[in-house]
């Protein structure tokens, strides 16, 4: 009887590791206050929340230079305990410089390294660029910081201090369910698909990143999902350590919705690039509930077929909505909420 024998080929399964971390969520959430795109409503309320003082030292700390806080995010790499987040902040606060430094600028240098250059702006920018990883760190204004670490350190920790305990500490039950929700379905895939498809579905690639040290091989691929940011996923990596924070509302009916949303975006926006059409928009938009088929050839100089055909497809569009009058005369109103809510379709799905 012939015999087949099938072993595993997905050497992801084995790493494969879920979490939530209430730590990601708070440093992310101060990054997306900063530039909210989908979570506008969110950050307004809490831009209501804040002091004027606390928001000056947001973006002090946060600015551009700083990509928004994003070279803050590996100091909780290595920290073990992720719904601890006053702990965490304490373990942030009292790192030696050193170390500090080793993860603000995405561990590409070992500590040895970085303690070498004796925290000196111009040696560890060197450093840096002598590096054969091709980072963001190098980019970072670090002059700043290396003027005196621990302060810079307890300036950080004060302000992650504030937020949590004034803001944020008070919003992160109404966070869990929804992480869990974001688990499930992430490991409904991984039983499905395993961890290669799994990593393939949450991050689009089909490798991990590059081993960080060289020789250092990959035991632990991390996801966790965080609902108060505004990219897709965000990775870190290196000393065997994958982790791959993800876009929580990224559900398959949320990728169904914003799928539709594109197409119906697509045919609006093939309705509204005809001259003609948008002058027959423009009629419609300055009397509402008054103007016909006939009126609008006549006043735009157009055939009746022609307009007839137009009104179709703004129709078909959903940009117009007729009025039956004694079932005798149709008259056509705007649909404004189609164009206001166009921007926010196609931005979404460039983003998403």
């Amino acid at each position: 009887m012939p015999l087949e024998i099938i072993e595993s080929t997905d050497p992801l399964t084995d790493l494969v590791r879920f979490q939530t971390s209430a730590v990601y969520e708070m440093l992310i959430s101060l990054s997306t206050l900063l530039k909210p795109r989908h979570h506008a409503e969110w950050a307004a309320g809490i831009q209501d929340q804040v002091t004027s003082s606390f928001w000056h030292e947001l973006n002090d700390i946060y600015q551009p230079d700083n990509f928004n806080g994003l070279m803050y995010f590996e100091l909780a790499v290595d920290y073990p305990d992720h719904d601890d987040v006053p702990g965490f902040i304490d373990y942030v606060r009292g790192l030696d410089p050193v170390t500090f430094i080793f993860y603000v600028v995405g561990r590409v240098l070992p500590r040895e390294q970085i303690a070498q250059t004796n925290l000196k702006a111009e040696s560890l920018i060197a450093a840096l660029e002598a590096s054969s990883e091709c980072v963001m760190c190098r980019e970072i204004p670090l002059e700043s910081i290396l003027e005196n670490v621990p302060a810079f350190q307890n300036r950080l920790a004060d302000l992650w201090q504030w937020y949590w305990d004034e803001v944020f500490c008070h919003r992160v039950d109404d966070l869990r369910l929804r992480w869990q929700e974001a688990l499930n379905a992430r490991q409904g895939i991984f039983e499905r698909d395993g961890g290669q498809g799994l990593w393939e579905y949450v991050t689009g690639k089909s490798k991990l990143p590059p081993l960080l040290p060289p020789d250092q091989p990959v035991t632990d691929v991390v996801f966790i999902p965080i609902c108060r940011t505004t990219s897709p996923v965000l990775i870190f990596y290196g000393y065997g350590n994958v982790t791959t924070l993800f876009d929580a509302e990224r559900t398959e009916a949320r990728r169904a919705e914003i799928e539709r949303n594109k197409q119906q975006a697509l045919v609006v926006l093939k309705a509204l690039g005809d001259s003609s059409r948008l002058d027959i928009l423009q009629l419609i938009a300055h009397y509402s509930g008054q103007m016909h088929g006939k009126k609008i050839a006549a006043k735009l100089n157009l055939s009746a077929s022609a307009v007839s055909r137009h009104l179709a497809q703004l129709k078909d569009a959903g940009l117009i909505d007729e009025e039956s009058h004694d079932n005798r005369t149709i008259t056509y109103r705007l649909q404004r909420d189609v164009i206001t809510t166009l921007p926010d379709h196609v931005l979404e799905y460039l983003y998403h």
